[in-house]
């Protein structure tokens, strides 16, 4: 595929949990040849208008993103909203209401590693999120800067993880709600690197039958054949193909940006899906 006709739709900037600013990311799409990105941080539009910007001076579209987390089967899902306006005020209530429970989360998640004797406070935690929405992915930093794990996923294998010591699980939304509140902006939803659980019948017609529009086919996470079975899924249900690196830094990299390309043809799909509903 020639780099210049296609796309990166799954991105993460120091926003959320990714190293980059939007303005470095757009930089280096453009210096890959990208039609289009979209950066689609956790549970924040911050980052959206310097991406803009950015696309606007360099000549890459910019693809409106938010990445979402459900709850389902005890599974975490993600749905990633794109298109969604900017100025919708119910959607901002909602990004503020996700902040103040990542805050929590983070605030506990400290307590627990005091509990275990070891050094990683809240407010190291928040200094590393910086302006963005905070995560597990900053604890990992932190513990890797003090010498507590030389990995990254280690310290989600140790300590971060599901059922591991200092995990705690975060504020979702139903579903519905996610659904309702990005098609209530305008937007569209796809269901992101649904992986091997695009395999299990019941969940996939519980999630494409929510009123999703898409699914991300293209993913550093997917095999060839995962990757079949949702153009498949996609094809059969008149869904948009979506995909992307997820790049969020280079100690978690398994794609850099551009490196998963994604037909434009995505971008045309999800902007026509959008203005269908808003029309």
């Amino acid at each position: 595929m020639n780099s210049i006709s296609s796309c990166d739709l799954h991105i993460h900037s120091c926003y959320s949990d990714g190293a980059m600013t939007p303005a470095a990311i757009v930089r280096t799409a453009a210096d890959a040849g990208l039609a289009a990105l979209s950066i689609t941080d956790h549970d924040t539009a911050a980052g959206q208008a310097e991406a803009i910007e950015a696309g606007k001076a360099l000549g890459v579209e910019i693809v409106t993103g938010i990445e979402f987390s459900v709850k389902e089967e005890e599974l975490d899902i993600h749905i990633l909203g794109y298109c969604v306006g900017l100025a919708d005020t119910r959607l901002s209530a909602v990004l503020e209401d996700l902040e103040r429970g990542r805050a929590a989360r983070a605030e506990k998640i400290a307590a627990k590693f005091h509990d275990l004797g070891l050094p990683v406070t809240f407010e190291e935690i928040m200094a590393d999120a910086g302006a963005g929405t905070v995560g597990r992915p900053h604890v990992a930093r932190v513990l890797m800067r003090k010498g507590i794990v030389a990995e990254f996923q280690e310290a989600f294998d140790r300590f971060l993880g599901y059922g591991a010591a200092c995990y705690v699980p975060k504020k979702v939304l139903p579903l519905e709600d996610v659904i309702s509140v990005v098609k209530g902006s305008g937007g569209v939803t796809v269901w992101a690197h649904p992986g091997a659980n695009i395999r299990k019948k019941k969940l996939r017609d519980r999630i494409f039958g929510s009123g999703v529009d898409g699914v991300e086919v293209w993913h550093p996470n997917h095999t060839e054949e995962i990757s079949r079975l949702a153009v498949r899924e996609a094809d059969r249900r008149g869904l948009v193909c979506t995909g992307g690196s997820d790049y969020h830094f280079d100690e978690a990299k398994k794609a850099a940006i551009g490196e998963i390309q994604v037909p434009y043809d995505s971008v045309t799909a999800l902007r026509s899906r959008a203005s269908g509903l808003s029309a």
